[in-house]
């Protein structure tokens, strides 16, 4: 074993270090422990090497393998080094092998020019995605659709052509190029919850329901179905407004979406909040007249909530509203639902709307209401209630 690694060169680093008069036993059991080690240390840069498909060992295999067995690195030793051992002779007719260092002149060093400093570390942020569609911007790679479409397939629209456009129908434009529609691929799971959500909104269980909108208000990965669902909640209030029942169920959703803090429906409030005023200031709904109020009422609320929240972000968005209820309200050919719609709305707005808004119309108003009350007095009266 002394062969391998002699216990004489544990004393002589031990005697570098300042550690003399080292007992035999001691030596030759470091020198050991010492083998064991280096041989641990081989054996895990080998490993490195195998599967860097290498028959050569480095020493940046060396430095892995320290690093696994929590050991400092040898500083200077890199990929590329290619070293030449010499040996000499020292006293005991025992070989030592060492490396030439190559000589430097002091003065050439101080000469030779300063090496360029690093740029500095920066960094930019941009959108990958934003409603997931991905912008296109220099950061994002090219869409591939464009590539995939072959030439062939792209058809332009004759001169005479119909062709259908968001606001309207453009007759007679010549050289339109029509490109395939890109579709919003969602997973499975989202289209069976999708379902199952508008399903259970447009008449199903009352316990089911519940279960629904406890998932609409707290669930945090609802990003990808809220166009779907501002989009079925434009629809089916204007298809179902005669049906109470569902369009309570609307409003509930709509309140439900507007609660949960992760979805961002800034994008979608041009669409969200004219179908909540036509729940305010429609002239009327279904036959049921409990349900009549009740729908102004839920409708007030979530318009006040839409406010509330998004009213800092867009400062237009409340003084829109209160001018869109206060001509309502104004407008004596407007039924006296309407009028109470506006009235439940404009005090759901909160205390500094009622003061500067309603407070200094209500004396004309209520000469108004007094002269109407003889024909609908139902009406007139809970006009009265919501004011008083």
């Amino acid at each position: 074993m002394d062969k391998i690694f002699p216990k004489d060169t544990i004393k002589n680093t031990a005697d570098s270090i300042g550690i003399t008069n080292l007992k035999d036993n001691a030596a030759a059991a470091l020198a050991l422990d010492a083998e064991y080690r280096i041989h641990e240390i081989i054996q895990e840069a080998n490993k490195f090497m195998r599967h860097s498909k290498r028959t050569r060992l480095t020493g940046e295999d060396i430095n892995n393998a320290l690093r696994v067995v929590n050991v400092d690195p040898l500083y200077g030793f890199t990929l590329n080094d290619n070293f030449k051992f010499q040996r000499t002779l020292v006293t005991g007719q025992q070989e030592l092998l060492y490396m030439d260092d190559d000589e430097y002149e002091f003065e050439n060093l101080i000469a030779s020019p300063m090496p360029k400093l690093p740029a500095e570390v920066t960094f930019t942020a941009h959108w990958l995605a934003v409603e997931g569609v991905q912008p296109a911007i220099p950061h994002n790679p090219p869409p591939p659709i464009e590539d995939t479409i072959p030439d062939n397939s792209r058809k332009k629209a004759p001169s005479n052509a119909i062709v259908q456009v968001p606001n309207g129908v453009v007759t007679g434009t010549p050289d339109i190029e029509l490109k395939p529609l890109v579709q919003h691929v969602i997973s499975q799971e989202l289209k069976v919850f999708y379902d199952k959500v508008t399903k259970t909104i447009k008449g199903g269980d009352s316990k089911m329901k519940v279960s629904v909108l406890y998932n609409l208000q707290h669930d945090t990965g609802l990003a990808q179905l809220l166009p779907y669902f501002v989009r079925f909640i434009c629809e089916q209030i204007g298809q179902n407004i005669k049906k109470n029942t569902v369009l309570e169920s609307i409003l509930e959703m709509t309140n439900a979406l507007i609660n949960n803090t992760s979805l961002r429906l800034e994008p979608y409030l041009h669409h969200m909040v004219p179908a909540i005023l036509t729940c305010v200031v429609r002239k009327k709904f279904g036959l049921d007249p409990e349900y009549h109020w009740r729908i102004r009422d839920s409708a007030a609320l979530v318009l006040a909530k839409i406010c509330d929240r998004f009213g800092m972000e867009y400062n237009t968005l409340q003084p829109r509203v209160i001018k869109t209820l206060l001509s309502a309200l104004t407008d004596q050919t407007k039924s006296l639902s309407t009028h109470y719609g506006c009235i439940v709305a404009l005090g759901a707005l909160g205390r500094e709307v009622i003061k500067t808004i309603l407070v200094p119309n209500l004396k004309t108003y209520l000469e108004i209401l007094e002269q109407r009350k003889k024909v609908d007095k139902n009406k007139a009266e809970r006009c009265e209630n919501a004011i008083f």
